[in-house]
């Protein structure tokens, strides 16, 4: 059986290799990138500076090379900060009409509400015939208002709707516009915006980017999915901002037919231009991201200019010479056949049969193993359910890194250090080609669909292997005299674990002189690898393999440390948005450097720590 399992485990390799070679085709096929700016800073630097205007603003932003700006819906308060109206709440006119020795506010006009005054050639009163319950018009001093009944904050957050003319200013200064587009607390609100969205559409607005934490009709799957056919139909694509998780927007992709490009939102001061520049090139590099929305602080107008060029400068030097600048777009659709995803499937059930076999050495688990993962197999043949691959990944996941330091060891072999390096990382590598080609499509690249389960690779195969020294070493453990090099190892293990810990999920603590070597690695070697792998987990695995000769039962507490490199090694690919070349060049750099601090380490352990051994024995013994 076990040769008939490898056979089959082979042909799934070599029969899946066209859909990991269609992955590296789409990602490498899309190196352009998009900066976007809101349009809304432009408002603010000519109320600052009324010198300045849109035009040359624009005609700026062109010169910097960004190539879209994003135009949020005119409000109430955006129309009077533009000038075009004069917005007065209840009490303000009361104060006036007192001041001024007019009679005071009668019914319907005493009640919480805003005045309006429409300024020049705008017709306020026109452009909102509709938006509000009740309207009316009142007239002080020969000076017409149109006065809403209503809580000033909230009439003054109203949605308008887009300025066209605005939006002709920016397609003149050669720009792209991105509409902006938020979920509204009165549905009657949203759908009129809604219909403004779909008025506007033209060849150079082409993605739409949604505000707040919810799309247009996030709560409402119907109506959102009707939502979704629309923007379809007018040809609108969609932009995920990344770390949003903006409700209802996965649902919009799929009817939008996944055309989507991720975007990274950032913060631009005078303080950090560096800081967000490598933020820019390492979002392109690493992540998959084609699209930058650049805001800014700056209230002078000279230095928010000074900073986004100094900004671009720095991104155009750092930036591989493949990417260059223009209008995003999503990923090239692709799929991956089913006959591809079956052969998929038949790989996991031999790997993980294999992997039973190897660890337990147990005929009931390994047939166990066959036969639980036989059946979900064809369970997801039958349903076509995702979450089944998704099972059937993780389940990988957590296997390789396991069989791959538990693998069977023979130290009295020529070459069996290598050799038994390189067996482990091919148990890695098998597994890891098994994630990618089992969740494959454009829906996990744009990161619409996620590996699920990561902390899982993060614990189960460290608690795994220490169960397994531990039991295996239980009788031996109980009658053992502590001895120098017993506390050393204790001591090695606890200090590994604390940083382990301090160090995983997006949360952990990194010092600034890692921060400063990190940034130095990536200068040199375009992407850096995790130092999970090459410092920890890799070097104290070839450890592990040298004591193996003189400890052939203690070494496995070695191995509690040394599983890191190989699950870390392993989660690397199940960030399923990260570019596939990157990750292999990454895990290359770990496997490379990780290999050769493991031979210091041995080195160190031959030489210094029994050297020092015997010392502290012949002191006692004196």
């Amino acid at each position: 059986m076990k040769k008939v399992l490898i056979g089959i485990l082979l042909a799934a390799l070599l029969l899946t290799i066209p859909s990991a070679f269609q992955r590296i085709q789409i990602e490498e096929s899309n190196k352009k990138i998009e900066t976007i700016i809101p349009y809304k800073l432009v408002t603010e630097w000519i109320v600052q500076d009324s010198a300045l205007t849109p035009a040359d603003i624009l005609a700026d932003f062109k010169n910097a090379d960004i190539q879209s700006v994003s135009l949020e819906p005119d409000t109430v308060s955006s129309l009077e900060r533009k000038g075009l109206i004069t917005a007065v709440s209840t009490p303000r006119m009361r104060e006036h009409l007192l001041l001024t020795q007019q009679d005071p506010l009668e019914a319907p006009f005493d009640k919480p509400g805003l005045f309006v005054h429409s300024n020049g050639t705008f017709n306020f009163e026109e452009i909102t015939a509709g938006f509000f319950e009740e309207q009316f018009t009142y007239t002080v001093n020969d000076v017409e208002y149109l006065y809403i009944p209503g809580e000033a904050s909230t009439i003054q957050s109203t949605p308008i709707g887009y300025d066209p003319e605005v939006i002709a200013s920016i397609q003149d200064a050669g720009l792209n516009v991105v509409p902006r587009l938020g979920d509204y607390s009165d549905e009657e609100q949203t759908e009129r915006m809604i219909g403004e969205l779909l008025s506007i559409k033209q060849p150079d607005i082409n993605k739409v980017l949604f505000s707040g934490n919810s799309v247009p009709a996030g709560s409402d799957p119907v109506r959102l999915k009707e939502f979704g056919e629309q923007l379809k139909e007018a040809g609108y694509g969609l932009m995920s901002i990344e770390f949003a998780g903006q409700e209802g927007l996965n649902q919009l992709a799929y009817v939008n037919d996944l055309n989507l490009v991720r975007l990274h939102s950032l913060g631009l001061t005078n303080d950090n231009v560096a800081e967000s520049a490598e933020k820019i090139v390492r979002a392109a590099k690493e992540r998959n991201i084609r699209a930058f929305f650049v805001n800014m602080t700056i209230v002078e107008y000279e230095q928010a200019l000074s900073a986004l060029q100094e900004l671009q400068a720095e991104v155009d030097r750092a930036l591989p010479a493949s990417f260059v600048r223009g209008d995003s777009r999503t990923f090239d659709t692709y799929s991956v056949p089913l006959w591809q995803t079956a052969m998929a499937l038949l790989g996991a059930i031999a790997f993980l049969t294999l992997a039973a076999q190897s660890v337990f050495k147990n005929k009931w688990l390994t047939l166990a193993a066959l036969i639980g993962s036989a059946l979900a197999a064809i369970l997801y043949l039958a349903t076509a359910q995702s979450m089944i691959l998704k099972a059937f990944a993780l389940a990988v996941a957590i296997t390789a890194p396991i069989w791959a330091v538990l693998l069977k060891k023979e130290p009295e072999k020529k070459w069996y250090l290598l050799r038994s390096y390189a067996q482990a990382l091919a148990i890695s590598a098998i597994g890891i080609w098994l994630i990618v080609v089992l969740l494959n499509g454009n829906q996990y690249l744009l990161g619409i669909d996620l590996f699920r389960g990561v902390s899982l690779i993060y614990i189960v195969p460290i608690a795994f292997v220490a169960i397994y020294a531990i039991f295996g070493n239980i009788k031996k453990l109980l009658k053992l005299n502590v001895i120098y090099w017993h506390v050393v190892v204790i001591a090695v293990v606890a200090a590994v674990a604390l940083y382990y810990m301090s160090r995983t999920g997006n949360a952990g603590q990194v010092s600034t002189i890692e921060l400063q070597a990190r940034l130095l690695m990536e200068q040199i070697l375009y992407v850096r690898p995790r130092t999970k792998e090459f410092l920890i987990g890799f070097p104290l695995f070839i450890l592990a393999l040298h004591v193996a000769k003189s400890y052939p039962k203690a070494y496995y507490f070695l191995l509690i440390p040394g599983v890191i490199g190989f699950l870390s090694l392993v989660n690397t690919f199940t960030h399923l948005h990260i570019p596939l070349l990157i990750s292999l060049l990454r895990s290359g750099y770990s496997i490379v450097f990780g290999f050769i601090i493991g031979l210091v380490l041995i080195w160190l352990y031959e030489i210094a720590w029994k050297k020092m051994a015997n010392n502290i024995r012949m002191r006692w013994q004196d």
